[in-house]
């Protein structure tokens, strides 16, 4: 290091004569002196000052020069700081035990002052020299450390990721390295790879995905390749996501790429996917499988004319058997139930069971109400053998109801209510019997028609209500979320519930106008409770698919914020799965100019449609609700447990919260705490309840983490 301060030798001499002639000179020339009259006082001095030279006589009373100097090269802030000698003695002998002590000159007395000061400028810039090649090796080697451990350091992470990596040079295409993990998901040894063209390699395993690659990364700085999959010579299946980047190494450009085994997710998915469709006991379709491809039925009719059949069974005296024989006996009933359907089905039936002891048929391609009949009747033959189930004979007895398309509905959900309707009149026929539906079985068909011109100016009338369903926090305990729900407080029927005319408002095209009502309305209300000094929660609002679609929702939901002042957090919105099914740039855009507001975006219902975790992963939303129908059976169904299970484990995966719906009973609500789901919502807990009480529970902080709390906020809904 360069000296900044002006040099500072050390005289030491036992005459002062001669070390005052040496200090002027020297102070001249803007050195700072120290003296010392001898040998012990020398070493005594550089005890604390540290000189850059050291003029040094050799013959002195208490120690002598030779002996001084060896003691001052002992010591290790000395050792390397330069000596020159001056004396009298200029023998060959004295000279050589000089240079022996660690002298690095040597002057002979008398000496001319100016050749002095030419030896001590010369060592002093050697001396400097030496230093600063000392530090610099010194730092060399600490970077040669620094560089060794980093290399290291990268080559374990390496070797150790969790994902393959494979390492090309740009320029060639050849491969410089892969690591442990790459080989074991696509195969080869590392040796073997090193120098191959990375095109060729790749496009090996499946034709193209090399030259992909290369291509990409030739000239984009980063690509990405969700799904590339094949299958092995040995049969087994290769599923990766692979991430490349480009970066440079000295002068060249390597181009690295991650390849992530995603079998299991894939496989994670598949199964939630099918969970979420087929019935867990039976193995047959659910409501929602059955509900989409009774769509399909009566969309082909609608295009190639026929009629679709929909068959509704309600299983006579299932409850009795369930309830004396145990719930063992009972799923073993209802399984056999389910055999006995598909034995008497065609390919182009659906049979699917909705839940309990309710099962359902739609059959395609009837030309009469007679295929129907007859349909029915095969039904109730296959029953009457006895079925023999864990050691039990039983008589397996069933109650039909028939609904016909076109006719009886115009869409799926009409449908069944009539083929219900209809099922109900054959139980009070007798039992074991089936009904067709007609208009004249159902004083519901009237009151739907009172209702649908009833709802017409029913929002300028100021009929409709919000009421609020709290969430809550399973472990902090506390009130986090309110779902605002709309109820109809008709003026002679008194309050009607959502499930009779929101399908009227969507069938009339109503949902835009009320939605924005919902919106303005529970932004409006939050403020307000925000403004008595009420802890704060967010509002949830459903979305329906012709808010999102048929409407500025994002300035609708600006508007609402804006006239009530409520910050967007506060606000979630929650979308059905049909509307992240679409997966088209629209919707996509849609959802990010909403959270570019700030709101919270929510899945409602998850689980009871086409849900993909591609499309959680690819939609900005923040949590995601399980629905009811799972809960319900979250207890007493392993298959049930085991969906919501990988539901909240997929989502903690991808960094979403997660509502449980339908909360009713402890159990429920215990097994969700061992799941460690975030928030709950449900019965058990509070109803949906006017605004007035959700201010009083607010004010109150009701706590529902324990089951005495639970029964306390039931009594209170």
């Amino acid at each position: 290091m360069k000296i900044m301060r002006n040099p500072t030798i050390l005289v030491i001499d036992d005459n002062p004569l001669n070390i005052g002639v040496i200090v002027d000179h020297l102070e001249v020339q803007n050195y700072d002196v120290l003296v010392a009259l001898g040998g012990l006082e020398a070493l005594e001095r550089v005890r604390y000052v540290t000189p850059d030279l050291i003029l040094l006589d050799v013959m002195m009373p208490d120690l002598d020069g030779f002996e001084t100097c060896r003691r001052l090269k002992q010591q290790p802030s000395t050792r390397d700081v330069p000596v020159i000698f001056m004396t009298a003695l200029t023998d060959l002998d004295s000279k050589i035990a000089a240079f022996n002590a660690g002298g690095v000159d040597y002057v002979t007395k008398p000496f001319q002052i100016t050749e002095l000061l030419a030896r001590v400028r010369t060592h002093l810039a050697l001396h400097q020299t030496q230093s600063e090649l000392k530090d610099e090796v010194r730092a060399r080697q600490t970077i040669e450390v620094s560089l060794r451990e980093s290399e290291l350091r990268h080559r374990r992470l390496f070797e150790t990721a969790g994902d393959g990596i494979l390492v090309f040079d740009s320029a060639t295409g050849l491969i410089n390295d892969v690591n442990t993990r790459y080989t074991d998901i696509l195969g080869g040894s590392a040796d073997d790879l090193r120098g191959r063209k990375a095109a060729d390699v790749l496009n090996g395993y499946t034709h193209g995905m090399g030259t992909a690659i290369v291509d990409a990364l030739s000239t984009q700085t980063e690509a990405r390749w969700d799904d590339w999959s094949w299958q092995r010579p040995d049969g087994t299946d290769v599923s990766v996501e692979i991430v490349g980047a480009t970066y440079h190494a000295g002068d060249r450009l390597l181009a690295q790429c991650s390849f992530r085994d995603i079998r299991a997710r894939k496989e994670a998915e598949a199964r939630v996917r099918y969970l979420a469709l087929h019935d867990s006991l039976t193995g047959l379709p659910n409501r929602t499988l059955l509900m989409d491809r009774l769509g399909q039925s009566m969309a082909h009719v609608r295009r190639h004319q026929g009629q679709v059949a929909l068959l509704l069974l309600d299983l006579d005296h299932f409850k009795h058997i369930n309830d004396s024989l145990g719930h063992l006996v009972g799923d073993g009933l209802l399984e056999e139930v389910a055999k006995r359907l598909r034995s008497v089905l065609r390919e182009s039936d659906t049979p699917a069971r909705l839940g309990g002891d309710e099962f359902v048929i739609a059959a395609s391609g009837i030309s009469c109400a007679a295929d129907a009949e007859g349909l029915a009747e095969r039904v109730l033959d296959c029953f009457r053998p006895v079925a023999h189930v864990l050691g039990h004979n039983l008589r397996i007895n069933a109650s039909i109801g028939i609904s016909l398309y076109p006719g009886d509905g115009d869409t799926p959900v009409a449908l069944l209510q009539a083929a219900d309707t209809a099922m109900y009149q054959a139980k009070k026929k007798g039992r074991g019997q089936y009904r067709l539906f007609s208009h004249d079985l159902s004083m519901a068909a009237d009151r739907w028609h009172t209702l649908s011109s009833d709802l017409h100016g029913a929002c300028e009338r100021g009929e409709f209500v919000l009421h609020y369903q709290p969430q809550f926090s399973l472990d902090k305990s506390t009130i986090t979320g309110l779902e605002a729900l709309l109820r109809w407080q008709h003026p002679t029927e008194g309050m009607i519930e959502p499930g009779l005319f929101i399908p009227l408002l969507e069938e009339h095209g109503q949902m835009v106008e009320v939605g924005r009502w919902v919106l303005r309305t529970a932004c409006l209300q939050n403020a307000a409770w925000q403004a008595q000094g009420l802890r704060k929660v967010r509002v949830a609002v459903n979305l329906s698919a012709q808010q999102f679609y048929r409407c500025d929702i994002v300035g609708a939901v600006n508007e609402a914020l804006s006239e009530s002042g409520l910050s967007p957090q506060w606000l979630e919105l929650e979308l059905t799965e049909s509307l992240t099914l679409d997966d088209n740039e629209a919707v996509l855009k849609t959802m990010k100019d909403l959270k570019a507001l700030g709101v919270q975006l929510s899945l409602d219902d998850f689980g009871t449609g086409w849900s993909s975790l591609s499309y959680l992963k690819r939609f900005p939303l923040d949590r995601i609700k399980i629905d009811r129908s799972f809960v319900r059976d979250i207890v007493n169904d392993a298959s049930t447990a085991a969906i919501v299970h990988s539901i909240l484990d997929l989502a903690r995966q991808l960094g979403l919260d997660c509502v449980a719906e339908g909360v009713e009973t402890v159990d429920q609500l215990d097994h969700l705490r061992h799941e460690q789901c975030a928030e709950i919502q449900g019965f058990l807990l509070s109803k949906a309840i006017h605004p007035d009480g959700i201010a009083n529970l607010l004010m109150s902080n009701a706590q529902p983490g324990r089951e005495e709390n639970s029964t306390n906020v039931r009594r209170r809904a």
